[in-house]
């Protein structure tokens, strides 16, 4: 069995990019902490993304080779960021909080 068929029947069949994406035939695997990903976004060639490591931040990375090297972090929640979404034809991230604030 595969990483990925692995994951995918661990998960349920959710995309769990935050843990692994699929380059062809082979799963990566990348780590972005020990702190659990509340949520995340990639921007539309998924070549960045966005993830809150169950704080008020989000961080977004970039890929860089075989790497995701943080590129920024963005601040404006007074608590836990609970969505983010990244806008493809725009490129704007928005983010909601636990209090319902939304920032764009």
């Amino acid at each position: 069995m595969s990483c990925e068929s692995a994951l995918e029947r661990i998960w349920g069949g959710r995309d769990a990019m935050a843990l692994f994406t699929s380059r062809g035939p082979v799963a990566e695997v990348f780590r972005f902490g020990l702190v659990p990903i509340a949520c995340r976004a990639r921007n539309e060639d998924r070549s960045q993304v966005a993830l809150s490591l169950n704080n008020n931040e989000v961080n977004i990375y970039g890929r860089a080779a075989s790497e995701w090297k943080l590129q920024e972090t963005l601040q404006g929640h007074d608590l836990r960021v609970t969505g983010i979404d990244w806008a493809p034809s725009t490129n704007r991230i928005v983010t909601c909080g636990a209090v319902s604030l939304l920032c764009i």
